[in-house]
């Protein structure tokens, strides 16, 4: 599951995910959107199911593997983990490094985190899309973390496949646009730190 901004690009990278993860791989895969009604500036969900067995029905996912927060301020507004499995991995952009984000969650979301045994990784992502001349599209910088802790394809052949993709996609901009997403891209997995769950505060809401 991944939480993002109507605005964000988070929509546009998951269905490109769902594209290489079923041209590139032997597995089915499927992604299912939610929005708000207004778009631009509200909150998505991109529900993305891949698996060995074929995919016979579009429907939610109520148990994620996986869960992505692309916009910080949602932790506090939205319950991003409540549907993560025991033991999921959690992707979160954050302008705090992975020594220091512990103490600015919310006291709920660590508490889900130590309960739930969940796999906490941090970047900043806006700060590693403004660096690539990207402004606030942070969709090119979380699509290679996904596919870094995922697993689902090994590491070098996934940034390759992003990186065609973005090709196809951008070559009639430029070349430049294309520079800018190549630099975020290549940016992003040596920008993403594990997070160390540290004490469950009381005093955060």
């Amino acid at each position: 599951m991944f939480f993002g901004l109507g605005s964000d690009g988070t929509v546009g990278a998951n269905k490109a995910s769902i594209k290489i993860i079923g041209e590139s791989t032997d597995l089915f895969a499927q992604g299912y959107f939610v929005y708000d009604s207004k778009k631009s500036g509200s909150v998505t969900v991109s529900h993305l199911r891949f698996g060995p067995e074929p995919i016979r029905s579009t429907y939610l996912i109520d148990e994620a593997d996986f869960v992505a927060c692309h916009q910080f301020g949602l932790l506090g507004k939205t319950k991003i983990l409540e549907l993560a499995k025991h033991g999921a991995t959690f992707l979160l952009n954050a302008p705090y490094g992975p020594d220091e984000v512990w103490g600015h969650l919310p006291a709920e979301v660590q508490r889900q985190i130590v309960d739930k045994d969940i796999d906490v990784w941090v970047i900043d992502a806006l700060a590693v899309a403004a660096e690539a001349g990207m402004g606030s599209r942070i969709n090119t910088v979380m699509q290679p973390c996904f596919f870094q802790l995922a697993g689902i394809l090994p590491a070098d052949e996934a940034i390759a496949r992003i990186k065609d993709f973005v090709q196809a996609t951008y070559a009639k901009r430029g070349e430049a646009v294309v520079a800018r997403n190549f630099a975020a891209i290549d940016r992003s997995i040596e920008r993403l730190g594990h997070v160390t769950p540290g004490r469950v505060t009381n005093d955060r809401s």
